[in-house]
């Protein structure tokens, strides 16, 4: 059985997000139905089978609001991630907005979209500036300062870290004297396991890297000792019902080391707020075979009209409908789509 998030008292001043347990009862929320695991993000379209290792924490953290995309449905996993743009997601994850203000570092714009983030990171000692007081926001961020900033933020909340070990990465000897703690702490909490055997201290993180290490600093857990502890679990999922998104559902009939994918008939699924459980049966095909050819859109062999305000997202075959995205048939090619008297009103494509 999943054990449950750690439950935080915070003892200094950030509200740790998403870790309080609801304890009212569970309404069903599907019984006999379908739902649908995606092994593709929902929110975004290049998050895709090249990124399954970080599909759960990106839409976990896109639900919540702490990341958003670099354009419109695209999320830019691969690239590097900048110091200012990694406050700015700190500071959506642990609600620290309550402590903008009094100034923050020469080189931050004050109508910058990460100036508030900053102001607030520096005030509650996370960031600090170099010695002409400079915080170069525009920069890209290394691995081990990002882990420091994290650490840093998971002391506001109350957490205790016991010390780590650096022995088992061939390059512990790389890690800055600064960030050898942190690093080492986090290590030991599973938040960060390195790279084949290595830590790669001063390489740059990048997008798709950063939510995995949020997401599991978010997910953290009492090891039965009082020490917060990472944990992954297969039978944690993020699933779909119609267009709705539901993060981190616990699969209560899955078998030791069982993956998901797919559609799925579903027994029974409860929950309320962000605590939901589902029992889960046959694994279902698709049923909507659909390519785009020379601008004609084909459902099962059958050509459709395409409404001429069709939104679209790249993804398949179910996502979060978002406007402004015209279905054009350029680059992805498949989709699965939703009719409306026989014109189709919205797609949902993959490459």
């Amino acid at each position: 059985m999943r054990k449950k998030r750690l439950a935080i008292v915070v003892v200094s001043i950030i509200a740790l997000c998403s870790v309080m347990l609801h304890a009212s009862a569970a309404e069903v929320i599907q019984k006999d139905g379908l739902v649908y695991v995606p092994d593709h993000s929902v929110f975004f379209a290049d998050v895709d089978e090249h990124f399954t290792w970080a599909v759960q924490p990106v839409d976990y953290l896109a639900n919540h609001q702490v990341v958003s995309g670099t354009d419109n449905l695209i999320y830019s996993p691969a690239e590097e991630l900048t110091r200012a743009d990694f406050v700015t997601m700190l500071t959506r994850a642990y609600s620290m907005n309550d402590y903008v203000g009094g100034g923050s570092f020469a080189d931050v714009p004050e109508d910058a979209y990460y100036s508030d983030a900053v102001s607030a990171a520096k005030n509650l000692g996370i960031v600090a500036g170099d010695e002409d007081g400079n915080f170069h926001p525009t920069q890209p961020l290394t691995r081990q300062d990002a882990m420091v900033m994290l650490r840093r933020t998971l002391d506001k909340t109350g957490l205790s870290f016991p010390d780590g070990d650096l022995s088992a990465f061939s390059d512990a000897d790389s890690v800055a004297s600064y960030a050898q703690a942190d690093v080492a702490a986090l290590a030991k909490a599973g938040i960060i396991s390195g790279s084949d055997g290595k830590l790669n201290p001063t390489s740059s993180v990048t997008r798709a890297e950063m939510a995995v290490m949020l997401y599991r600093a978010m997910m953290l857990e009492d090891d039965g000792e009082g020490n917060p502890v990472y944990v992954a679990r297969s039978n944690v999922v993020n699933l779909c019902i119609g267009d709705t998104f539901y993060a981190n559902v616990v699969i209560e009939n899955a078998t030791e080391g069982q993956t998901y994918a797919g559609l799925y008939t579903c027994v029974e699924m409860t929950g309320e707020g962000e605590d939901f459980t589902a029992t889960l049966g046959d694994a279902r095909a698709l049923d909507q075979q659909i390519t785009w050819t020379d601008g004609v859109l084909s459902i099962n062999g059958e050509a459709v009209t395409v409404a001429e305000d069709c939104d679209a997202i790249c993804v398949h075959p179910y996502g979060s409908i978002s406007g402004g995205l015209t279905s054009t048939g350029g680059e992805y090619k498949s989709a699965a789509v939703s009719l409306v008297d026989g014109v189709v009103t919205a797609v949902y494509y993959t490459k």
